[in-house]
């Protein structure tokens, strides 16, 4: 569970970094996201962005399937190598304390910067974009013990979001990872495990659950002795990339017949958009997985401390940009072009949200991260070691009583 995968993390950075971007149209400039479904601010770039694969430069849906599909390999990949249930059971116990942590910091933060009132800045922004999706957050009345209660309980296993929208995914992470160590812990030994994983992605198809099992999957094939899915044919990892990114470019906005993806808008599945970015993701981690240039390029110094930084920048880049991006964009906004203004405000809130992001990586996601270790270390681990020596205690007794009395009796 300690282990680190250097091109993992790089891809995980980059993920988070386009979720961000994201978020800067979907405030800013909607209509890159969403398509005819929103003013347009930019002429005709709207909606080349958002009705073909150049969308993938804001493709945060895809992202996040991404990470599910990186949460499924990465949480049980040790596993598959060394078929240690340990490794599950620590994995299992740390989950929550691992991701709380972090989720309660930024929700006490969310909730000190509702209490000064900086978000109508958010309110006014969307206001001027014309985006009528998101013109509902930001409209509570902070309270401290609510606000606690969400972090605690809420944000994992409700689906309570209020106080910051990206926690949306919390509550899919947390029941993914059970999942998959559920899944692991039960089947991972048995011959005909591919026969209950098939038929847990077909339970779960069209839900975000199904990039957990796809993640599982491919770490059970990667890290076996033998796998059969392992190629070094680059024409094929190719054709396999290109195709993930072109699924994972299906825009979230309209997808009318006539358009690029018109051929995949054919009613197949129920949530079309979910399915083709997770199948999307599935096949860019497949790729990585083969592919040693790839890897070596998500190695990189860059990608790899975007990694590191991921989670805390995810959790509190839609603060920020709520907050001072909005501010910015709205004192400029009067008094230069629409795009300039929306551009001087992304750029300055990255420089922003990156130190912050580390600052809050270094001292509370590392927190929450040896918080969790010493929790099992201290509480857990010792007593399964108790449980585990009692049980050995009373089978050598036991032995020895049968032997004693087939002896003397």
């Amino acid at each position: 569970m300690n282990e680190k995968i250097n091109y993992l993390d790089g891809l995980r950075g980059i993920a988070a970094i386009n979720v961000m971007i994201m978020h800067f149209f979907i405030i800013l400039v909607p209509a890159m996201i969403y398509s005819d479904r929103m003013p347009s601010h930019l002429g005709n770039l709207e909606q080349i962005f958002s009705s073909t694969p150049l969308g993938l430069i804001g493709a945060g849906n895809f992202s996040v399937c991404i990470f599910f599909v990186l949460s499924g390999y990465v949480l049980t990949q040790k596993y598959f190598r060394t078929k240690d249930k340990k490794i599950i059971v620590s994995g299992a116990v740390r989950r929550y304390i691992r991701l709380f942590v972090p989720v309660l910091a930024v929700t006490i933060l969310s909730f000190l910067l509702a209490s000064t009132g900086v978000f109508h800045y958010y309110i006014e922004t969307v206001t001027v974009s014309g985006n009528n999706n998101y013109d509902n957050y930001w409209t509570f009345t902070p309270d401290i013990v609510d606000a606690v209660k969400q972090a605690v309980w809420g944000s994992f296993f409700t689906g309570d979001d209020t106080y910051n929208p990206v926690l949306w995914t919390m509550t899919t992470e947390f029941y993914g990872s059970m999942l998959v160590f559920a899944m692991t812990i039960l089947f991972g030994m048995k011959r005909n495990r591919w026969t209950f994983y098939l038929a847990a992605s077909v339970f779960f198809f069209n839900s975000y659950y199904f990039a957990f099992i796809i993640g599982m999957g491919l770490a059970d094939t990667f890290n076996s002795k033998k796998s059969v899915f392992k190629t070094d044919n680059k024409i094929i990892l190719y054709i396999i990339l290109f195709s993930g990114l072109f699924l994972g470019s299906y825009p979230v906005g309209t997808v009318t017949n006539d358009s690029l993806y018109g051929f995949l808008n054919n009613g197949l599945f129920e949530i079309p958009k979910l399915t083709y970015h997770i199948l999307g993701a599935g096949m860019i981690m497949y790729v990585l997985l083969n592919s040693r240039r790839l890897q070596q390029v998500f190695s990189s110094p860059v990608p790899v401390f975007l990694g590191k930084i991921s989670y805390s920048l995810y959790l509190i880049h839609f603060l920020i940009i709520s907050s001072f991006t909005c501010a910015l964009f709205l004192a400029l906004h009067p008094i230069l072009p629409y795009w300039m203004a929306a551009f001087i405000s992304c750029f300055l809130s990255v420089l922003l949200i990156i130190p912050l992001s580390y600052l809050f990586y270094k001292y509370v996601d590392t927190t929450g991260v040896e918080l969790s270790k010493t929790f099992y270390n201290r509480v857990v681990d010792p007593f399964i070691s108790s449980i585990s020596g009692n049980t050995k205690q009373k089978h050598i007794s036991s032995t020895i009583f049968g032997i004693y009395n087939k002896l003397f009796k």
